[in-house]
């Protein structure tokens, strides 16, 4: 029978104003009605009985039950995988087919659409972590990309059921896996801000406090500032050796394509790097003259060697967009939404919080916080 058909098991039965047997069943979906043409005589019914009832309603609507065409699920993945890829970036899109490549398809490559269920995608989810390793947020990572190629199997009937919403699926959770990424603590914020010298202290003053994205600062441009104005503009990325303009960077939590106002000091410091500016176009170039194409040579080359001289320990060069984040918002005196508009979240995203909050602040920050929370609790006191 054709592979990808979904069929109920059907049914004969006779019309009682023309005594005629007919043949029902469902096929994809639809559901049909035909008579076979003969009388419900005794010796027809014995026929009948010796009959598949969908075999010879397949017969009866032009379906070919010999044919063996199979829906492959390599091209059907990755058909579905490309038809919305307009709504990621590149980068996220090459780590979509790689999911796909490398995990799911060698899993369920084997297997018709029809005959994938609930209890063989829990299984392979359950690999994700106790093979593989991967931590929480990659395993969500891949069991969407799974999600958008069956919801789409299921959408075609290539799938009886929608697997990923029943209730074995629904109720299958991965172990959260504690985080280990960190921050700066305030204090090396301020060592690393005023210690820092040259084009570096230009770099570190708007990826501290401005939470730029790595790629974000080595791809400003001066024409990216109106010092008058006090603000500038991120309008492109670097990343893995590409310019990428930000335009181009879709995502439903990120908003890349954004209008930043300069403090002050910062204001200041880019008019004095402007008259010795390494360069007419670019913000911070190599010794070649030419942007950074990879952070790894900032890391390597500037920024560790920096922090090891100053003596503050060595936390990703990213780590100073969550210090960012982790500063203004335990501060309490800045709203959620301002700071995920300087730093490019979409308002409202969970994110913000999930990802970049962390604990930066010391224990004399904690305390002056203490100290007010205090003066607020005692003056509701005196009013009552």
């Amino acid at each position: 029978m054709n592979n990808n058909l979904i069929c109920s098991e059907g049914s004969f039965y006779v019309r009682k104003d023309t005594n005629m047997i007919c043949v029902q069943g469902t096929v994809n979906g639809k559901h049909y009605k035909r008579s076979i043409g003969k009388k419900a005589t005794p010796l027809n019914k014995k026929w009948v009985e010796r009959q598949n009832p969908m075999q010879v309603l397949l017969k009866l609507i032009g379906v070919d039950i010999n044919e063996t065409k199979k829906t492959s699920f390599e091209s059907f993945g990755l058909r579905v995988l490309r038809s919305n890829s307009e709504y990621r970036g590149e980068e996220t899109q090459k780590d979509y087919e790689s999911i796909f490549n490398r995990l799911i398809l060698p899993y369920f490559e084997k297997s018709e659409f029809h005959e994938i269920s609930a209890l063989d995608v829990t299984e392979f989810l359950g690999t994700l972590q106790s093979k593989h390793g991967y931590c929480y947020d990659r395993c969500i990572r891949v069991k969407r990309v799974l999600a958008n190629i069956l919801k789409a199997a299921f959408d075609e009937q290539l799938m009886p059921h929608n697997v990923m919403s029943m209730q074995l699926v629904e109720k299958f959770k991965f172990k959260q896996t504690p985080r280990n990424t960190k921050v700066y603590k305030v204090s090396e914020a301020q060592q690393i801000l005023s210690l820092s010298k040259g084009w570096l202290k230009i770099f570190l003053e708007l990826s501290l406090k401005y939470g730029l994205r790595t790629g974000e600062a080595m791809g400003l441009k001066w024409s990216d500032f109106d010092l008058e104005r006090g603000f500038f503009e991120v309008r492109r990325t670097i990343i893995k050796g590409k310019i990428v303009e930000v335009t181009r960077v879709v995502h439903k939590n990120k908003n890349h394509d954004r209008e930043i106002f300069l403090f002050p000091e910062t204001i200041e410091l880019l008019k004095s790097y402007a008259n010795f500016r390494p360069n007419d176009e670019w913000l911070f170039v190599s010794k070649d003259g030419r942007p950074f194409m990879n952070a790894k040579t900032i890391v390597d080359f500037h920024f560790r060697p920096f922090l090891e001289e100053i003596g503050v320990e060595y936390k990703t060069l990213y780590a100073t967009r969550r210090t960012y984040v982790s500063m203004m918002n335990q501060s309490s005196k800045v709203s959620l939404e301002d700071i995920q508009e300087v730093v490019g979240h979409v308002k409202g995203s969970s994110v913000t919080t999930k990802h970049y909050d962390l604990d930066c602040l010391e224990d004399v920050h904690k305390q002056k916080k203490a100290e007010e929370k205090s003066k607020i609790f005692n003056a509701l006191l005196h009013i009552a």
